[in-house]
């Protein structure tokens, strides 16, 4: 039993590494490295017990401290700087019926990013049409997908800006909840004004 045992534990440990690398290396979310990480370990990624999301990354923030110690701290303020500006931007945008609620989400906020990640932002707003005509109107040019949060897909945009893809999950109002803003572990969100207190660090 114990030498199955470890063999799954080498093999988590193997799936976390792989899985990171991906991240780190090619901007894919946690989802897409597990399935890939999966394929080159030679597994069907639904039938074996995956690393969780918090063991990738942590995997990922030792890949990052080894390979990439003086490139990612600059990449990720560089990254928390315009996720700033995101977010005072959809809480001004004109034409809206209502300001955006709008956090920070990610590997932008738990300091994981760097040049391959996507900006992740959720916005809470409820006319959904409005805010896509307001980024039109900026000139912002947008694509379209969903997302799944909580078991429900929900819409998003996706803008290119100075080559740094802006995700925008778009969602209810009365699914925001400040309490979820500060939890006992690395933050995984932050409001304007938490991320700039992590920029005045």
């Amino acid at each position: 039993m114990d030498a199955i045992d470890n063999e799954h534990t080498d093999l988590l440990e193997q799936l976390a590494q792989l899985s990171a690398r991906h991240i780190a290396e090619e901007g894919l979310s946690y989802g897409q490295a597990k399935r890939k990480a999966a394929k080159q370990a030679g597994i069907t990624a639904h039938n074996a017990a995956m690393p969780s999301n918090e063991v990738i990354e942590q995997a990922l923030r030792e890949y990052l401290q080894e390979a990439q110690t003086d490139t990612q701290p600059i990449e990720l303020l560089a990254l928390r700087q315009r996720a700033l500006v995101w977010l005072d931007r959809l809480q001004q945008l004109p034409h809206l019926n209502e300001p955006c609620l709008a956090l920070a989400v990610g590997a932008v906020v738990n300091g994981t990013a760097n040049e391959h990640s996507p900006i992740h932002i959720q916005v809470f707003v409820d006319d959904d049409k409005h805010l896509e005509m307001a980024l039109l109107d900026h000139g912002f040019d947008l694509s379209f997908t969903e997302q799944t949060v909580q078991d429900h897909a929900f819409p998003v945009l996706v803008v290119q800006d100075r080559g740094i893809p802006v995700v925008l999950t778009l969602l209810p109002r009365s699914k925001y909840k400040a309490p979820l803003l500060t939890t006992g572990k690395p933050a995984q969100m932050a409001s304007s004004q938490q991320l700039r207190d992590m920029l005045d660090k």
